[in-house]
């Protein structure tokens, strides 16, 4: 079993999570078929949703976060 990660905007959640899916495929084209983890859930492996993040349709719908400035000078 192959897994591959990724951080997105969720709409069902309302907040920015991190996803675990299980992908299946030769490795140039591999899809992600099932949510392994996400941290929208406690435990992360409880996930209890559609999981429509499964759509790369679904995870593109919204731009990604802005970055935070951590630097001091980066405020002022």
């Amino acid at each position: 079993m192959k897994t591959w990660h990724a951080a997105f905007w969720c709409a069902l959640a309302e907040r920015d999570v991190e996803v675990e899916f299980v992908t299946e495929g030769i490795p140039v084209l591999r899809t992600p078929n099932g949510v392994k983890s996400c941290s929208a859930f406690d435990p992360q492996t409880a996930v209890a949703c559609h999981r429509r993040c499964l759509d790369p349709a679904f995870r593109r719908q919204w731009q990604p976060a802005l970055p935070v400035s951590t630097r001091v000078e980066d405020l002022v």
